[in-house]
């Protein structure tokens, strides 16, 4: 199984994937239990394997009948994030925790983060860090840097920076510079200590962490590396050193730059030529950042373009997974809508696709169209019974007051004595 996993990967010909699908085929029929899984991951997710959802699903459960942890931990994770089937958390948990018991540290480490979380799972933070300090035990590097980043940032516990830097160092010293990554971008945006931030996202990236090169770029361009002119300096040098990494996000960067003229003259012309040129090398986050830029402009120098935005999707869609693909359609025909009649069929559809929901989409419907987004919630409020105002899309006094209402039943409730009409807010009511 190692071979076939490792032919998988190294970019086979049409050729070689037919007859890897048949051997994995007559080893699964045999009784493989490894080769149900294996061809069962990819035909689930359509990974380099033509897409066979169903099939997939039956070789997973088969292996997962066995015992078979990965498969397992596979099945519980397509469950409970509703990537390749519907999102089911009452299915997927069974699956996680028979993966966990029998030693399976990647689901242990799952439903702790969740459980502590709350964000998928019903919060039980003491339920979540057994399952956490099983796998840390067990030397899941992955599951200290999941507590770290809770303690981090006070999810589910008590904010605690000193432990999550603990928790960070002991990842680093097994060659893992994720957490590090994290903790100096959380240093480098508070702006206490700049020269600390900068030298720890330095070492996050030497450890492999190359996602702190674009902390970096972005330091560098908004200021947080030394401040000014300094700090802007630093921009290109980091930014490269992105770029050679393969971290797609330096073209975002490098675009938004252009948009407000950060280091340059702004020009609106030139981001979408930024990130027309990088989405047709392939930069999949180049052409996230054009459709929305093309869907809800920037106030600025970019205009929504409903026919541009619209031939982008189509163009770089294949860049992009099926999900994002509906995802962003959906949000597309928000942003069209204008009246109540037109929010219906929007919210009916949003509501229809539990699959498509997550933190992401519910913020970009929120951006395409807010009265889109406040008519699905006067809807799910009316139906639980504290909203009995008209269903128009509009942020009136009583709408306001259920929306408020809601909000106090969110992580971090002070933060709806501010504004509610806020897309982390909103985005995570839609979510609810």
């Amino acid at each position: 199984m190692k071979e076939a996993q490792t032919v998988l990967w190294s970019e086979p010909d049409s050729d070689q994937i037919v007859q890897l699908q048949a051997d994995l085929g007559a080893a699964a029929e045999a009784g493989d239990v490894a080769a149900q899984h294996l061809l069962g991951q990819h035909l689930l997710n359509g990974w380099v394997l033509p897409k066979d959802a169903a099939r997939g699903l039956s070789l997973l459960q088969k292996a997962a009948e066995a015992g078979h942890v990965g498969a397992l931990t596979d099945l519980g994770q397509a469950y409970l994030w509703g990537t390749a089937l519907p999102a089911d958390p009452d299915v997927a948990v069974p699956y996680l925790e028979r993966a966990a018991a029998n030693g399976g540290t990647e689901a242990q480490r799952i439903l702790g983060e969740q459980m502590i979380g709350g964000w998928v799972l019903p919060r039980d933070v003491e339920g979540g860090q057994a399952y956490l300090d099983q796998a840390i035990e067990a030397g899941d590097v992955e599951a200290r840097i999941a507590l770290g980043k809770l303690q981090l940032y006070g999810i589910g516990v008590p904010t605690d920076e000193a432990a999550a830097l603990a928790q960070f160092e002991a990842a680093a010293e097994t060659g893992n510079g994720q957490g590090l990554a994290v903790y100096g971008e959380h240093l480098m945006w508070k702006l206490s200590d700049p020269p600390r931030a900068e030298a720890m996202l330095q070492r996050a990236a030497a450890l492999g962490a190359t996602e702190a090169w674009v902390s970096l770029s972005k330091g560098a361009m908004y200021g947080y590396l030394g401040g000014g002119s300094v700090s802007r300096a630093k921009f290109d040098g980091y930014a490269e050193k992105a770029s050679d990494a393969g971290e797609e996000d330096v073209a975002v960067l490098e675009a938004t730059r252009q948009m407000w003229g950060i280091s340059m003259r702004a020009s609106g012309p030139e981001t979408i030529a930024i990130l027309r040129d990088a989405a047709e090398d392939g930069n999949a986050s180049a052409a996230r950042f054009l459709i929305e830029l093309l869907r809800d402009g920037n106030r600025l120098n970019v205009h929504r373009d409903r026919k541009e935005v619209a031939a982008a999707l189509e163009r770089f869609g294949p860049l992009l997974s099926e999900k994002e693909q509906a995802q962003f359609a959906l949000t597309l025909r928000a942003a069209t809508a204008r009246t109540p009649k037109a929010y219906a069929p929007v919210a009916a559809d949003y509501a229809a696709h539990p699959e498509l929901h997550s933190k992401w989409f519910a913020e970009e419907l929120w951006k395409a169209n807010p009265n889109v987004a406040v008519y699905i919630l006067q809807k799910q409020f009316a139906e639980e019974g504290f909203y009995r105002g008209p269903l128009d899309g509009f942020a009136t006094r009583q709408t306001l007051r259920a929306i408020y209402k809601a909000c106090r039943g969110l992580d971090q409730p002070e933060r709806c004595n501010d504004s509610v009409l806020k897309p982390e807010i909103m985005g995570a009511l839609l979510l609810n």
